[in-house]
């Protein structure tokens, strides 16, 4: 068996940024170092990042044809020769330039476009092994899965077929009750190789790197935002029904009273569409009570990608903070998790996005936002009286 030829990493970018490409499914052929004269890219906990890439269409190591092949190639962004980023294309934007620019998705978000085509309910069962099996389709595109359950948190879960959700959205869900596991994406070099693997974790993915935030001082800049749009005193949480409910059939509510003293009551009715069991309904009821119980913090800061080095840390991190300004003269102390952090190559920046005791922001319901729920709901609906079975052998 001959060998494959190993990744030559050269700088592309300012900074000791390097660029490389392979093929997206296995066994992984090599396409060699790829210019790039700008990138951008973001990571988060419990998500899936995007990332942007401008590659010159006459010299950038890709031919016109690969870079039109979307989902059939993966580009790995180095800085200072480790691998901190990779992602698929899922669409180009061409000027009439001399280059293109290829949107990205990092590797663990194709889980975004992959639906779940069977049928499974799970009666007390650890979370992670939930989550591992959701997760079960990054075997397509060389992506293992690294589970850590740590104590264990037993859930009920009802997942129904093409239930109008993807994997991704499955999972994200599953992360977001009380208690629910992490995950994040993590970077490595494998026999030469670079290799991208997602963890899922509880009670965290991260750990504390002793990083610090100072500002003023140490970042470039930073901006808080608070927001009391999920703020509650009061939380109703109304599940679904099955496609097989009877006529005279309730949907599950579940509701949670938590008053503050000096506040009026403040409702909030969360809906949650495909949700059949009570107890998930009360989960979901109990989390977002205790997460929206304030406002919430929204806190960004820009640093230099070189200190501390891109590739030292990763979302679901500590750091601690000490940030002032004159609306808070006394300042935020203490420590908070990174759950985002976005890099400019050319910028030579990182934005972080650090969350504290504070719940995190929840966004606005855009007209756009709405339809796309709405459509999903329909999806669902339209879907959820569907036999798996007919389909015989089918990849889930």
């Amino acid at each position: 068996m001959t060998e494959q030829p190993q990744p030559q990493i050269t700088p592309s970018l300012p900074g000791n940024w390097s660029f490389w490409a392979d093929v997206g499914v296995a066994p992984y052929a090599v396409l060699g170092p790829v210019d790039v004269i700008g990138f951008t890219c973001n990571w988060v906990l419990s998500g899936f990042g995007t990332g942007e890439a401008v590659i010159p269409v006459e010299r950038g190591g890709l031919t016109r044809t690969q870079l039109l092949q979307f989902w059939g190639w993966r580009l790995w962004a180095f800085y200072e020769n480790a691998p901190i980023w990779a992602g698929m294309p899922t669409g180009l934007t061409d000027d009439g330039g001399s280059a293109v620019t290829v949107a990205l998705t990092e590797l663990p978000g194709y889980l975004l476009r992959k639906q779940y085509a069977t049928t499974n309910n799970y009666s007390q069962v650890e979370q992670t092994t939930i989550a591992n099996d959701i997760a079960a389709r990054l075997d397509n595109i060389g992506v293992p899965r690294t589970i850590v359950p740590g104590s264990g948190v037993k859930r009920d879960r009802n997942y129904a077929y093409l239930d109008g959700t993807s994997r991704g959205d499955m999972l994200i869900a599953l992360s977001q009750v009380n208690n629910g596991p992490e995950f994040r994406s993590e970077y490595s070099m494998v026999s030469g190789r670079p290799s991208c693997s997602l963890k899922i974790a509880y009670p965290r993915a991260g750990s504390n790197t002793g990083l610090g935030l100072v500002a003023p001082g140490g970042a470039a800049s930073f901006r808080a935002t608070w927001s009391s749009d999920m703020m509650r005193t009061r939380t109703f949480a109304v599940g679904d029904l099955p496609n097989n409910a009877a006529q005279s059939a309730t949907r599950p509510v579940a509701v949670r009273v938590v008053p503050q003293a000096g506040v009026p009551e403040i409702d909030s009715v969360d809906d949650w569409p495909g949700v059949f069991l009570a107890s998930t309904v009360g989960e979901r009821a109990d989390t977002n009570s205790a997460r929206y119980a304030g406002p919430s913090l929204a806190l960004e800061a820009v640093l230099a990608n070189s200190s501390p080095p891109l590739g030292t840390y990763n979302v679901g991190d500590d750091v601690s903070l000490a940030l002032a300004d004159p609306l808070m003269p006394s300042g935020i102390g203490g420590t908070g998790r990174l759950t985002q952090a976005a890099a400019d190559a050319s910028a030579g920046t990182v934005t972080w996005t650090v969350t504290v005791k504070q719940p995190p922001p929840k966004p606005h319901r855009t007209l756009i936002g709405r339809l796309n729920r709405l459509e999903v709901n329909s999806q669902a609906a339209y879907r959820r009286s569907l036999d798996p079975t007919q389909f015989g052998g089918i990849n889930p």
